[in-house]
């Protein structure tokens, strides 16, 4: 009797339908910030269109489902219910193992982005594109004997140079928050120096990721 009901539950388990494997497509992607504590970190969020076509709520771990960010690898730890869902998968890169994609992706080069998982011993490509966050320059301002620095970028950043004004070379420095401003701290300013025409020649930089050299003219 027991080899019986044996039989007929492994009967049954054969003939159940397999899983359907999900489908995938890229929504965007959005840069969100930097983390500086307790060390850097650019955090990103790429948005997905999942779809479960099967009946019954599905785990992406059952297809080793992962997201790829250059030589960075997510695995996907989650379960779709049936039909559509858009969902936002956070990717944190530290420059300790990432800092070529991080610099790739703060570029017009930028870096792939892929949505991967297997089925039945085959390889799945859901989604393959991407992504480029390139910096934009500051730009700077004039106000009396003040300079600002307009930073456009969802990331802080880190300015330090000279100003070259009227055959003087003057150390300047300034921290500029995300998308906003700061002031330009001028070392050495005299009286009538703010005047003249000059420029300002800066090194930037991303904290822990990235520095580039400009050249703004006042």
């Amino acid at each position: 009797m027991r080899k019986a009901l044996l039989l007929a539950v492994l009967a049954l388990a054969a003939c159940a339908p397999r899983p359907l494997a999900p489908e995938a497509r890229f929504l965007g992607a959005n840069l969100r910030g930097l983390e500086l504590s307790p060390e850097p970190a650019l955090l990103l969020e790429v948005r997905v269109g999942f779809k479960n076509p099967n009946p019954f709520p599905l785990p992406l771990s059952a297809f080793g489902t992962r997201l790829r960010l250059g030589e960075v690898v997510v695995p996907l730890d989650r379960t779709l219910p049936p039909g559509e869902e858009e969902v936002a998968l956070p990717v944190r890169l530290t420059p300790g193992a990432a800092l070529a994609t991080a610099r790739a992706l703060l570029s017009r080069e930028g870096a792939e982005v892929a949505l991967e998982g297997e089925t039945l011993g085959q390889r799945l490509t859901f989604f393959r594109t991407r992504l480029a966050f390139p910096l934009e320059p500051p730009r700077v301002r004039r106000a009396g004997v003040n300079l600002f620095l307009e930073n456009p970028n969802p990331l802080p950043l880190r300015a330090e140079g000279a100003l070259v004004l009227l055959g003087q070379r003057l150390l300047v420095q300034a921290d500029l928050p995300a998308r906003g401003e700061g002031r330009v701290q001028v070392v050495g300013l005299r009286p009538g120096l703010e005047r003249g025409s000059g420029r300002l020649e800066l090194r930037l930089e991303v904290p822990g990721f990235f520095t580039e050299t400009l050249v703004l003219e006042l």
